[in-house]
Formats: C-alpha cells, sequence, structure tokens
C-alpha cells in the first residue's frame, strides 16, 4: 500500500524531517510526501495492484507500501539528522508538528469486524451523487442521532450546497420531489432490513469506482467543508470479508495463480486490521480505495479472489500474538526493503517480519515488466523543484539546497537495496535524505511541487542509482513500489513452482505465525 500522503489539507498529521528522525511513531499507515492522483480509476481484471497495502504498488500498479536496518549507527545519523532539521526548521521561523502517539499493533480479533473505506469524494464543480438500492427505497440515518431516520424512494441524489444538503427522493423519475434531510449532517444510506446491503452509486466522478459502480455495505457521506476540492467524502462501512473479494480482484491479475490470491487475502486483511486500530478513533475512515492504500473495486464477481477469501477466512499474520501489518507492493527488483526504512521508524515496524536482515539470494520478480526501467529528469529543474517541494511537505532539512552537482547512495540495507542518499548540491553543502522522500521528491509536479507528476513520469521504487550527466539526472531503477512484504510477482512466481499460500507468507515475512483468529 504509493500514494502516499492523504489528501494534503486534511492530512491528519504529517511529520517534518526533524520529527520523523526523532522518533515520531505512526503505526500501519503509509509514507509521507505524494498525494492521490486524481487520474487513477481501478478496473476490474485490469492492472494487478493498482495500489497495494499502504501507498504501495500492487502487481503491475501505480503506487507503494513502504523501514529497519542500520543498528546504533543508524540511529545516532537519525538523531543527528533531527537535530539539524529542528534547527533549520527553527531558523525559517516554522514549528515542526509533534509526534502522533505510537498505537501498538492490534491484537487479533475474534469476530469478523467492519472497515470503513474512502472511495473518494464529490468534487466541488459538482458535488453531487445518486444512489440506487437493490429495493424501491432507501433509509437514511444521522450516525449518532438517536432519530429513527428517513425512508425515501430510489434512487435519491444527494447534491452538497452552500446551504447544506439538498435531497431529491425516486430521482429522474415523473415521481421525483424534494426529501427533507438534517442540513450540514453526515448522512448513511442503506438498503431496507432484509435486503441485500449493495448499493449502485453514480454521478460522481471521484470515486475508486469511476462514474457508477456497485458497493457492498452502506454508504456514509461525510461533509469536509473547509476542504477546497472535495466538500464531501464518500466512505463505506463494510464486514471484512465481504470488502476484501474487491481488493484481490483489482491487486492482482486475475488469471494469477490461485495460491497467490489466497497469500494476498492473508496479507490484505492482515494490513487491514493494523489500519483500523490506527486510525478508528482518530478520523471518519480507515482505509482509503486506491493508490493511497489498498486497491478496491467495490463489489466483484471474480471467483478466484470470492474463494481466496472463503478459504482464508479470518487468517491473519501475527508477531508475539500482535497482528502484522503485511505491507505489500508489486516488484520488490529482487531485494526487499525493511519498513523502518521505507514506511516509517514507528516502534510497530521494528519487528522480524518487517525486516531484512540478509540478501534473499534468490531472484524472485526478474519477470516483472518493471523489473529493471530508468528515468531522466532535467536537472537545473530539479534542483528548483526539491526545496520547494520540501517546504511544502514541512522537511526541514532540505529547505536550503542551492542547485544540484550529484546524488549518491550514503546507506544501503543489508540485502544491497538503497536507504539513504547524499546530496551535494551546487555550493558543495552536503545533504542526507532517506530513499523514500528522495523517490518522492523526484515525482513531484515542477510546477505545483505540492502535487505530483503524470503517472507515467513517476518513480516507479526508490531502489536507484542516480547519476548525473551533463544537463540530466539520469535515474536507473528497479521494481516497483516500496518494495516492503509480499513481492507481488515474487510470490506469483513461487506459485507458479507450487509453493502453498504459507510458504509464500514465511518466505516474505518470516517469522509471522499464520493464525486463524475468527471463524
Amino acid at each position: 500500500m504509493d500514494p502516499q500522503a492523504f489528501d494534503r489539507n486534511r492530512r491528519t498529521f504529517i511529520l517534518a524531517a526533524a520529527v520523523l528522525a526523532a522518533g515520531g511513531a505512526l503505526s500501519c499507515e503509509q509514507p509521507q510526501g505524494l498525494k492521490r492522483s486524481r487520474s487513477s480509476k481501478p478496473l476490474e481484471g485490469g492492472e494487478a495492484g493498482a495500489s497495494g497495502a499502504t501507498g504501495a504498488s500492487g502487481a503491475g500498479g501505480d503506487a507503494a507500501k513502504t523501514m529497519q536496518q542500520g543498528g546504533n549507527a543508524a540511529k545516532q545519523s537519525s538523531a543527528n539528522t533531527a537535530k539539524q532539521g529542528a534547527e533549520a526548521a527553527k531558523a525559517d521561523g516554522i514549528t515542526p508538528k509533534p509526534p502522533a502517539p505510537p498505537v501498538e499493533r492490534p491484537l487479533p480479533p475474534t469476530t469478523e469486524p467492519a472497515i470503513r473505506v474512502k472511495s473518494g469524494g464529490l468534487p466541488k464543480s459538482d458535488p453531487k451523487i445518486r444512489i440506487d438500492g437493490p429495493g424501491a427505497h432507501l433509509w437514511i440515518i444521522e450516525p449518532g442521532n438517536a432519530q429513527p431516520g428517513t425512508v425515501g424512494q430510489s434512487p435519491v441524489e444527494f447534491r452538497w450546497t452552500d446551504a447544506g444538503w439538498k435531497a431529491t427522493e425516486a430521482a429522474g423519475t415523473s415521481r421525483a420531489r424534494p426529501l427533507a434531510l438534517p442540513a450540514r449532517a453526515t448522512l448513511e444510506i442503506m438498503a431496507l432490513r432484509d435486503e441485500p446491503q449493495r448499493l449502485k452509486l453514480s454521478g460522481a466522478t471521484s470515486i475508486a469506482g469511476g462514474k457508477e459502480s456497485e458497493w457492498p455495505g452502506t454508504v456514509r457521506l461525510v461533509p469536509q467543508p473547509t476542504d477546497p476540492n472535495e466538500p464531501v467524502d464518500v466512505v463505506h462501512e463494510v464486514p471484512m470479508e465481504t470488502y476484501l473479494p474487491g481488493v484481490l480482484a483489482q491487486e492482482l491479475f486475475n488469471k494469477w495463480t490461485v495460491n497467490v490470491h489466497r497469500a494476498q487475502a492473508v496479507a490484505a486483511r492482515s494490513w487491514a486490521l493494523c489500519e483500523i486500530a490506527q486510525w478508528r478513533n482518530r478520523r471518519h475512515f480507515d482505509v482509503v480505495a486506491g493508490e493511497l492504500g489498498q486497491a478496491w473495486i467495490g463489489a466483484t464477481k471474480h471467483q478466484r479472489s470470492i474463494d481466496a477469501v472463503a478459504g482464508t477466512r479470518g487468517e491473519v499474520l501475527l508477531w508475539t500474538g500482535r497482528v502484522v501489518p503485511a505491507y505489500y507492493s508489486s516488484c520488490c527488483g529482487g531485494e526487499r526493503a525493511s519498513a523502518r526504512d521505507a514506511i516509517s521508524s514507528s516502534i510497530v515496524h521494528d519487528i522480524p517480519p518487517l525486516m531484512v536482515t540478509k540478501k534473499d539470494g534468490r531472484d524472485c520478480c526478474s519477470s516483472a515488466p518493471t523489473y529493471r526501467w530508468q528515468s531522466k529528469f532535467d536537472l537545473a529543474t530539479f534542483g528548483r523543484t526539491l526545496p520547494a517541494w520540501a517546504r511544502e511537505e514541512g522537511y526541514a532539512s532540505l529547505f536550503k539546497v542551492d542547485g544540484l552537482r550529484r546524488i549518491e547512495i550514503a546507506e544501503r540495507n543489508a540485502a544491497g537495496r538503497p536507504v539513504r542518499f547524499q546530496i551535494t548540491d551546487a555550493k558543495g553543502m552536503l545533504y542526507e535524505v532517506q530513499a523514500e522522500r528522495l523517490r518522492f521528491a523526484l515525482n513531484a509536479d515542477p510546477a505545483r511541487p505540492g502535487n505530483l507528476r503524470p503517472s507515467k513520469e513517476r518513480l516507479k521504487s526508490a531502489f536507484i542509482e542516480p547519476l548525473v550527466v551533463g544537463k540530466e539526472l539520469v535515474v536507473s531503477g528497479r521494481g516497483h513500489g516500496h518494495g516492503v512484504g509480499m513481492c507481488q510477482y515474487g510470490a506469483e512466481a513461487m506459485a507458479k513452482k507450487g509453493a502453498k499460500p504459507s510458504a509464500i507468507l514465511s518466505r516474505y515475512y518470516p517469522g509471522a505465525d499464520l493464525v486463524k483468529a475468527y471463524a
């Protein structure tokens, strides 16, 4: 799970470089520094892994999931970086945001939980959505309000205005009429009791499934009046085992083997449980559908995905009795990353299943189309973009970069994958930056550094070797995504050779226990 940071005006938190290096504890959240691509639109059975857990690129996808390694020397380096970053921030009149309190990895649930999934939002240019139920009526309530709610004739169109909600029942028919609703409340929409809980959404072009799609569970329309782009979030509450088939149908190529689908189901379930624990009391959704979290197509008829989820129902990965945030990405490029290096320095990532302590010794994913690749950037342009991006994202240690002379690998993990880079600017000043942050900076739009380049222009991973050649920065890269945890192409290669799901999971999450948490 690439994108990588939630809508910038609404991020629950973003850590400045100084704070993160000083030990700001995150849990199962995605790496900071990138924002959602507006053009992202998952298509069932299309590119595998249009996202991957926590912004991680899934197989053939466009995003990333993302660190450990370095021991005492790395800790000292981080402490020095923190001090320098804090001093730079102070000198520039910036107060770094305090770290969020740590959230421990959750205990495995004993019953099936529900998960809240943000599929998108209503755009300010046309903030309306039409919801159609399986029967003739929809039930609409205000969560937390003791009132029984309102029953409206399906389909119901909801439009957000300066005065609040304007709703029309039997929308698009001769029976259409206004429907009275609380003006500015969060609305929860569901099918009537004893009807299938499955709703069709249409009219909102920015939800993950596109302009018209079908979704299991209930739908919440959550006003976000301070958001300049999407004044309403669309959030679904779905039972975990109903949610997961729509993840697999989008994260993997539908033709891939049964065993890789089953391994993916366990990883996706484990990661999602950690996200629920991280966000349940902090915001109104647990995960994002798409490259900012796990891809999710909503309802699916893909039988292999349905069967894989049913066949692994309740199965999760544990370390010392607690759930492992089982990150995964499309292609590791032959060597994996530690979660503490590629995602965050949170204490929850400091566990053996998410560490890399030696070379793998097996080239697992050389068949992937993104196993090796190359990108080129104008050197002068990136020299201007880097400090501008750092200011947008609050990375104080990079504020004063003045042009670029070279970028070199400063540290590798035990497998040989880059962890940190050293930047020499035009004045000969030295700066260090984490590999994933450098990737985010290179993916920033030079015209608007707070936004992303078009997807085709972005670096696919931080497994790179940059080289200044004349007026260009030539980046030779490997893999797609952050490289933490399961490599989807590698897992498929193992499955094709007969590996069982337990063997796949054991390789990519070493030491983790595979346990059935609930029936």
